[in-house]
């Protein structure tokens, strides 16, 4: 029997991605950006990422309910579970949900009007999905809420995936206004586990309690260890580990590590695209699609398959039960081992043949707007496609620069049925060192002190925010970035009109000038009393009578005239440019 229970758990597998990095899409000082920008320009000249610490990305999620759902404090400030309140939270279909990556290399060098990168990550994810009846039939049995009906357990299962991403980047840009850019991704897969089918149901009669079952899966693996049942049915994995020759092969046994890590025939493609849109100088368009690809499977492969599998079992006169009252599963599973064993052999089947999967497609697309050089604010939408279904996700941001040295973002997200998602981010720049630390929502760092949160003599002091908590992120990193642009102050406005006033025309334009006024100041003195006159600052002095009168004006021609002997070129007012060059088309403008 020990096969049925094992199957049963093994067959209810389903996959699903939610990978997202809200707050780096809003860091344009982080060269990591166009992982998830592609058509993003980086500041700096020169980027390189320190191996292993340059990007490190950790996430956890829990769709179907936050901690303070499972527990609360009763009148003693005792910590209590609230199973009853859990389930009212969940959907049917629930996910909880681990991603990581890594970059192992990450170099990018802008030349001209193009920046280029090269980076390899190593990726992992793994995902739990579980369905609201199956805690309902935990805690309850079959016999309460569930009784005369069908207790839907599919999707149950787990997905896992772990591959290495070799990836060339190219961002141009045309004219400071739009950017577009691609990243072309060779993709090396080191295990994985996905299910094409899955789906089971248990049905309860109210009157008999006769069982009803219905079940169906196809589950594929590639790169794990082979699993037996009673010694001769297999079902998970193709690698036999009792034979020493594809152990040495797959890179398992001691001194063939290079064999896992760069000779398994599991290889794929990828691709990300993007462009960026200045509509003017405040405001900015953005679009990205990430991950649009594939694995190819060939290495230790195993495809596990039950057909459409029925049956129905009346010698029951009481409920089931894992926790509650009634029968116990162990009575089950002796009923079942004689009745329904040889069934199932009968419809199930394995094989090696290779397989594909699909990469977990992401759509991003944001509308920034820019307050001024220093401060912005964005509405980012995100979306994943994950088995027929686009899970999605809004995002809000603020961005705020202090020159090159500092660059901080504050964000608030919904995703992943959760609405309690507070981000921040914070990159410094120390010469060629920048430091960067992100969190899509740092409420969940309260949870790590449950004591605090939870076990408090008062209820009032629970933090309510963190009990709402059901998603985790971060993000850190360190890398060597060169050659980055230097901002211009802004100029007063009176520092403005004094450039101009300086910079009124050429040398002949000015002597010409100087002309018509001497004429102008000997034509008269009824010239002088009727119309007013304006200052004449390229004027030397033309009487003796102008000197002694005017004493205390200040003679600008002097200046300007020993300026002239030393400056080379035309005199320059010095503002701000909307479009300078050597400013790109960048995440975000860094002139006005």
């Amino acid at each position: 029997m020990k096969k049925i229970i094992f199957i049963s758990l093994i067959f209810l597998l389903t996959k699903i991605n939610a990978q997202q990095d809200f707050i780096l899409y809003h860091m344009p000082s982080i060269p990591q950006i166009t992982q998830v920008d592609p058509a993003s320009f980086p500041d700096s000249k020169l980027d390189i990422g320190l191996p292993i610490i340059s990007s490190v990305y950790g996430s956890i999620f829990n769709t179907g309910f936050s901690i303070g759902d499972i527990f609360y404090q009763n009148a003693d400030g005792t910590m209590m579970p609230d199973v009853d309140n859990a389930i009212s939270k969940m959907s049917s279909e629930n996910f909880f949900i681990l991603n990581g990556s890594t970059d192992l290399i990450f170099v990018g060098f802008k030349k001209g009007n193009n920046f280029f990168s090269f980076n390899v990550t190593e990726k992992l994810d793994f995902t739990f999905n579980y369905p609201k009846d199956l805690i309902v039939l935990a805690m309850e049995g079959n016999g309460n809420n569930l009784l005369g009906k069908r207790a839907s357990l599919d999707g149950l299962g787990f997905d896992f995936t772990h591959w290495r991403e070799y990836a060339i980047h190219w961002v141009h840009d045309v004219h400071h206004k739009f950017s577009y850019g691609a990243r072309l991704k060779y993709l090396y897969g080191m295990e994985n586990f996905t299910t094409d089918v899955s789906y089971m149901g248990i049905e309860t009669d109210q009157n008999t309690h006769a069982l009803k079952f219905d079940m169906a899966f196809d589950f594929r693996t590639s790169g794990l260890p082979q699993v037996m049942v009673d010694g001769d049915i297999p079902v998970i994995g193709g690698l036999n580990t009792n034979d020493s020759s594809a152990m040495q092969q797959s890179g398992f046994s001691p001194g063939y590590i290079n064999n896992y890590l760069f000779k398994r025939n599991n290889r794929g493609l990828g691709v990300d695209f993007g462009f960026n849109y200045h509509i003017s100088d405040k405001l900015l368009l953005e679009a990205s699609v990430l991950d649009l690809g594939f694995i190819n499977w060939n290495s230790y492969t195993a495809n596990s398959k039950l057909e459409a599998w029925d049956y129905e079992y009346d010698g029951i006169s009481n409920p089931i039960s894992i926790f509650g009252d009634g029968s116990s599963v162990d009575f089950l599973k002796d009923v079942l081992e004689d009745s329904i064993e040889e069934d199932l052999k009968n419809n199930y089947s394995y094989s090696n043949e290779s397989y594909s999967t699909a990469l977990r497609t992401k759509i991003y697309a944001s509308m920034e707007y820019t307050v001024d050089h220093n401060n912005f604010v964005s509405l980012s939408l995100y979306s994943s496609f994950v088995r027929g279904i686009w899970r999605r996700g809004l995002g809000l941001a603020y961005n705020y620069h202090l020159g090159n040295f500092l660059s901080a973002t504050a964000s608030y997200s919904i995703y992943n049925r959760s609405y309690s998602n507070l981000g921040f981010g914070v990159s410094v720049n120390l010469g060629p060192v920048e430091i960067y630390c992100l969190t899509d929502n740092v409420l969940a760092f309260g949870t790590l002190n449950p004591r605090d949160n939870f076990l408090s003599s008062t209820a009032s002091s629970i933090n309510i925010d963190t009990k709402k908590v059901r998603n985790g992120q971060i993000h850190f990193g360190l890398n060597l970035t060169f050659g980055r642009d230097k901002k211009e102050k802004p100029v007063d406005e009176a520092d403005q009109g004094r450039a101009k006033a300086v910079n009124s025309g050429s040398d002949d334009q000015n002597k010409e000038s100087s002309a018509k006024d001497k004429k102008s100041s000997n034509s008269g003195s009824s010239s002088e009393t009727n119309t007013p006159k304006r200052t004449n600052y390229d004027s030397k002095g033309n009487s003796d009578k102008k000197q002694k009168t005017k004493k205390a004006k200040t003679s600008y021609n002097k200046k300007t005239e020993k300026k002239k002997n030393t400056r080379k070129g035309e005199l320059k007012t010095k503002v701000e440019q909307s479009a300078p060059k050597s400013s790109t088309a960048r995440k975000v403008s860094r002139k006005l």
